[in-house]
């Protein structure tokens, strides 16, 4: 079965139909690509989940998710990497720099058709914020 991601797809209600020619593909190959395999891991998960309410700093996704710190800023880099999640540095009240993290992908429609599988992975809406 072939497997194809699909990463960039206005939000739109009608650029969402699973028929919307606009996609753009990332990659095509007979095994899971290398971001949707980082959803298998269980901390990947939490953290995203953790950041589906509202963008979080590193040190509140730490003690929010109950991690490590090498573990929420491994999965973090990971998820960056990926494209599900975006950083900005932003100055806390202290005066300290710090990034607060928050999810740029919300929403990911997985179609199987023809034997290949499709997942269409939709910009967060306030992913630009």
């Amino acid at each position: 079965m072939a497997t194809t991601a699909t990463t960039d797809r206005p939000r739109s209600r009608d650029a969402r139909r699973e028929d919307a020619p606009d996609a753009v593909v990332a990659s095509a190959c007979d095994d899971v690509p290398a971001p949707l395999r980082l959803l298998d891991d269980e901390y990947a998960r939490e953290i995203l989940a953790a950041l589906a309410g509202t963008p979080m700093r590193g040190r509140d996704l730490i003690e929010r998710c109950e991690m490590s710190r090498a573990t929420v800023y491994r999965r973090l880099d990971r998820l960056r990497t990926a494209g599900f999640v975006t950083a900005e540095t932003t100055v806390d009240p202290d005066g300290h720099h710090c990034q607060e993290f928050r999810l740029a992908r919300d929403e990911l429609t997985v179609r199987i058709e023809n034997g290949a599988l499709t997942v269409v992975a939709t910009p967060a809406a306030d992913a630009s914020a």
